[in-house]
């Protein structure tokens, strides 16, 4: 019987993702594969190293951080988003997510990252890892919010372009049941970009023409991949956790008590299903 828990991605609304996870430890429930998109691909490796302390401080004490997100963090790097502060600063030097420990994970972790080269989505896992985790942190880089990310010579970026709740790819490795935890509450309608946000991408990606496709199928891409999700629940193949309530937490913009409220929400809300989750990875 072969398991998987999927992370969608989120930002800061990721706390959830993180409480969820840190639940999973506590509990002592393993899973053979972990795949995450986005801040998804992070809360993978934190909680396949079963690293409690990571997964809560990365996503409440340091993701509000004003060199994280804000004008400090566009001052410091050029971009909304201090993906340098996180990864360089944060992650290795406090946290201890390095590449060794990464390496030596004894499951399953597969993070999507799109490479700009061939324009698409591929999936890398923890032996792919390079000494300084770029590729990690190409993984959660978001285009407008951070720069490309450079690895051996290739220009990579969030593999949320092209897929966002990576369910598809878990069906790839024939898993028999999954845990699928997304970040917005149920009532939540996924947009076309907005003008503004689509005028920048055109700008800054005005030659890579199959990347101004997928930006613009974003919402069809979630909307099938979602209902995907529903239709493997009412099957019996999947849990599906996302937030029972929601704090106001955007993906740029929350406050540290909304942040440590998700968090919190994503322990409480597995609390709650305990005995079905249970029930669902013993049937």
């Amino acid at each position: 019987m072969k398991t998987a828990i999927v992370l969608e991605g989120g930002g800061l609304r990721g706390a959830y993702t993180a409480g969820v996870c840190a639940w999973f430890i506590e509990n002592n429930i393993e899973f053979d594969i972990h795949i995450g998109i986005s801040s998804g691909a992070m809360h993978a490796c934190s909680m396949a190293m079963k690293d409690v302390k990571l997964l809560h401080d990365s996503s409440v004490n340091y993701s509000v951080h004003p060199n994280n997100v804000g004008w400090r963090a566009f001052l410091r790097e050029g971009t909304p988003v201090g993906y340098n502060y996180m990864f360089e600063q944060i992650l290795t030097k406090e946290l201890n997510m390095t590449a060794d420990r990464l390496r030596s994970i004894d499951s399953l972790v597969e993070f999507g990252i799109y490479r700009l080269s061939v324009q698409k989505t591929e999936w890398f896992n923890q032996h792919d890892i390079d000494d300084k985790i770029k590729l990690l942190q190409a993984a959660c880089t978001l285009p407008i919010a951070g720069r490309n990310v450079k690895v051996n010579g290739e220009w990579f970026m969030d593999g949320g372009v092209t897929t966002m709740i990576p369910v598809e790819r878990a069906l790839e490795h024939k898993v028999d049941k999954m845990i699928v935890v997304t970040t917005k509450p149920s009532n939540f309608v996924r947009k076309d970009n907005g003008p503004i946000t689509q005028f920048l991408l055109d700008v800054l990606y005005g030659k890579y023409k199959t990347l101004l496709q997928d930006f613009r199928k974003r919402k069809d891409v979630y909307n099938r991949e979602m209902e995907l999700v529903r239709t493997l629940e009412k099957e019996g193949s999947v849990v599906h956790l996302q937030p029972s309530k929601d704090f106001g937490a955007k993906r740029f913009s929350a406050t540290l008590e909304q942040v440590q409220n998700m968090y919190e929400l994503g322990l409480s809300d597995c609390e709650a299903k305990k005995e079905s989750i249970l029930a669902f990875l013993k049937k």
